[in-house]
């Protein structure tokens, strides 16, 4: 890919970090633990944040605290080579469109947006295709697209939607949070065009390996929030060609993942928690995602301790 443009974003391993809250109901931001939590991936070799997305709880804070979190990440963490990915919840062209000026304001590089789902099987991809392009025509930061289907009501965009919005300077590239490898597949040829800077991104590091094998440059995986050397290394060890020795690491991140796809933001401040000590008296989402894991967890632990010791010895 070109690398002469402000808006490429870089192949790499990125973290969807939870948002810590505390006070009741978890009213308040706990800024603290943030930044002690982005300052422990930056350290651990992590290229960069996606700040108050789907996993940070966008729709359930308001703009202002949005912008108030890329802020104290920007000052906690002002290398210029560590990226911040601002989130945003779902929402009108013109709405994006000022979400990206208020992360733009707060020290982002780059937005992250879901594809509208509300009134899904009746959105078409032209439909799609016109909403990105309007919010890019007048974005103040490069963004790029997010597919989740679990939270947009089943809608995906298609290989040649993909393939026009490409080519927008203002479109960075896209996450997806699927297991589409067919898509996968042909979003990597679209990639490797030479008028294009589209950085793919899958957002399930449990198939880093087969994401990257067709094209894909890396991962917003959750998991990397909580072993970020674990994830890195298995970027890496992808990158490098060496598939047979990432096999087995990738099957115990794979094993480990199960976690989040249970429990969600709530498992990973529990096992941020109980790993590191990040997170007060609030380890919860903000209603109505805050009810406890408790008993939940355990299913999950002895492979959740496997790779705290490999990431121990990293």
């Amino acid at each position: 890919m070109p690398t002469n443009s402000s808006s490429l974003l870089p192949a790499g391993m990125y973290t969807p970090i939870p948002t810590f809250f505390k006070g009741p109901l978890g009213k308040e931001l706990d800024l603290d633990s943030q930044t002690k939590h982005a300052k422990f991936l930056y350290q651990s070799g992590i290229n960069g944040l996606v700040v108050a997305g789907s996993l940070g709880e966008s729709p359930h804070m308001t703009r202002k605290e949005r912008a108030s979190l890329v802020k104290a990440l920007r000052e906690a963490v002002p290398d210029p080579e560590f990226k911040i990915i601002a989130g945003a919840p779902p929402s009108s062209i013109e709405d994006a469109i000022e979400e990206t000026k208020a992360a733009k304001e707060a020290g982002a590089d780059f937005s992250i947006l879901l594809v509208q789902g509300y009134f899904g099987s009746l959105i078409s991809q032209e439909g799609i295709v016109e909403y990105f392009t309007a919010v890019a025509d007048g974005a103040a930061l490069p963004f790029l697209i997010y597919n989740y289907p679990g939270t947009c009501n089943n809608v995906e965009i298609s290989a040649e939607s993909y393939e026009q919005l490409a080519s927008h300077p203002n479109i960075a590239g896209c996450k997806l949070t699927h297991f589409n490898l067919a898509l996968y597949t042909l979003l990597g040829k679209v990639s490797r065009r030479k008028d294009v800077n589209f950085t793919l991104l899958t957002g399930l590091g449990q198939v880093l390996i087969p994401a990257m094998s067709v094209g894909i440059h890396g991962a917003i995986d959750g998991m990397s929030g909580i072993f970020p050397k674990v994830m890195v290394k298995l970027h890496n060890l992808c990158k490098e060609g060496k598939f047979e020795e990432a096999l087995e690491l990738q099957c115990q991140v794979t094993k480990a993942d199960d976690m989040i796809g249970a429990l969600n933001m709530n498992g990973v401040k529990h096992a941020l928690n109980s790993l590191y000590g990040f997170g007060g008296d609030y380890l919860t989402g903000r209603p109505p995602m805050s009810k406890p894991v408790g008993a939940a967890y355990s299913p999950f632990e002895t492979s959740m301790n496997e790779l705290s010791v490999i990431e121990k010895a990293l």
